[in-house]
């Protein structure tokens, strides 16, 4: 771990892409951005990899970590709540499911009205 001086905003070499709201998607460009949207995080969902993902935010502000490794943390913490953009519409994604949901429930009726 390296030690020294605590440093101000450090741009990502590369932004996180996050989806929120109704498929909208919001760059994470830098370790301020980070450690604001982690901390924004309602209590209620967060979980360890948020907790992580902050300390990790902290220490590269400090020094003693990779910037990388922050963000790959932010990421693991975006993976698990489900926020991880995949650069899906998730509004068709959500149709598309509906369409296979409901090709099964037909399927599996005109199958019980061969029998």
């Amino acid at each position: 771990m390296r030690e020294g001086p605590i440093r101000s905003d450090i741009e990502l070499r590369a932004p996180v892409a996050i989806a929120v709201g109704a498929g909208f998607k919001r760059e994470i460009a830098s370790l301020t951005a980070m450690q604001n949207f982690l901390k924004e995080w309602p209590r209620a969902s967060q979980r360890e990899s948020c907790a992580t993902a902050l300390h990790a935010c902290e220490a590269a502000r400090a020094g003693e970590i990779d910037l990388d490794k922050a963000r790959q943390a932010f990421l693991v913490f975006a993976r698990k709540a489900g926020i991880e953009w995949t650069g899906a519409d998730p509004v068709a994604v959500l149709r598309a499911a509906k369409i296979r949901r409901n090709r099964a429930r037909e399927g599996r009726a005109q199958h019980g009205a061969q029998r």
